[in-house]
């Protein structure tokens, strides 16, 4: 994995700039200064691309002993928020813009998982969560909207569930398959650590689940550091395809309709296109200013820049 590093200070604060990374994660900052509302400072609303220096040594830890040293650290902070590696870009982006609007503000972030994440917030041990699941309450405020992108010459206009799973596991290799032309077809997809891998993968469930889950994505599939990369690749190449955020996407790019169902703002909310998940924040009454500023103007901007769908 090629880890690129952007050192920045915020409020005093040394900060590293992430972009989806499927490690467990641990970012400390300060306790959080209870403010609301939502005025005009600039704030960070970049992915982030790269891990710290004093993360990489994690890299060779199993995932579950950093998982039990995030509850050590952060079992008994005050304020603390949990998210699953899916939801990270936002949780970046959410913490650079409250700190930006808010000077001496700071929020303690770490991945988990998605069960791991509400328990803790459930029990009190954290103030809040980041999940994709409106079982359990929260805030709604944006959606995860992913998007199968091929060539504007590429004359396959829809796509079923099933299709998308056979092309992206191997199964389907020619565009003939498709109703297209009788040429193989070039998957290109981002690096397995990025958001976008793992909530593609997730959805479609394209994990096998004979012991250790691993990717079923082939190896024949064209591996890129992110979702411009893939885009500028399917730019380039009839015959290519590959799933981006859907919000991020040039125009330039066609989106293949889902069982028939084309992405739209409307497809989004009622829930019809299936390469889509909620990203739901949910926090105690102690930083409920938080929720009010994650729905403000500003963060719905930052929201939009991350490539998912915010809720206006």
């Amino acid at each position: 994995m090629i880890i690129n590093e952007t050192d920045i200070r915020s409020n005093g604060h040394m900060r590293k700039q992430i972009r989806g990374v499927f490690l467990p994660i641990v970012i400390l900052i300060s306790p959080l200064i209870l403010l609301s509302g939502c005025g005009t400072s600039a704030a960070t609303n970049e992915a982030v691309t790269g891990l710290s220096e004093n993360m990489t040594a994690l890299s060779a830890t199993p995932a579950e002993t950093i998982v039990e040293l995030q509850r050590e650290l952060f079992i008994n902070l005050d304020f603390g928020m949990f998210g699953e590696i899916e939801t990270l870009p936002y949780m970046i982006a959410l913490t650079d813009a409250y700190i930006a609007e808010y000077d001496g503000a700071s929020i303690d972030f770490a991945v988990v998982s998605r069960d791991e994440a509400l328990e803790l917030f459930q029990s009190g041990q954290a103030q809040a969560a980041v999940v994709t699941d409106e079982a359990h309450g929260g805030v709604l405020v944006a959606y995860q909207c992913l998007g199968v992108a091929v060539h504007p010459d590429n004359l396959v206009m829809e796509i079923g569930r099933e299709q998308i799973f056979g092309v992206f596991s191997g199964e389907i290799d020619n565009w003939s398959e498709l109703g297209f032309d009788d040429a193989p077809i070039t998957v290109y997809v981002t690096d397995r650590y990025t958001a976008s891998r793992q909530a593609f993968e997730n959805i479609l469930s394209l994990k096998s689940t004979d012991g250790i889950a691993k990717s079923l994505v082939p190896d024949t599939a064209v591996v890129l550091s992110d979702e411009d990369l893939v885009v500028e690749a399917i730019l380039g190449d009839k015959y290519g395809i590959g799933v981006i955020w859907a919000g991020e996407a040039p125009l330039a790019v066609n989106f293949i309709s889902v069982n028939s169902v084309p992405f739209s703002q409307n497809s989004i909310i009622d829930g019809s296109y299936e390469l889509s998940r909620p990203i739901v924040l949910m926090a105690s009454g102690d930083v409920e200013a938080l929720l009010e500023f994650a729905v403000c103007p500003k963060m719905t901007e930052i929201t939009r820049g991350l490539g998912f769908w915010p809720v206006t």
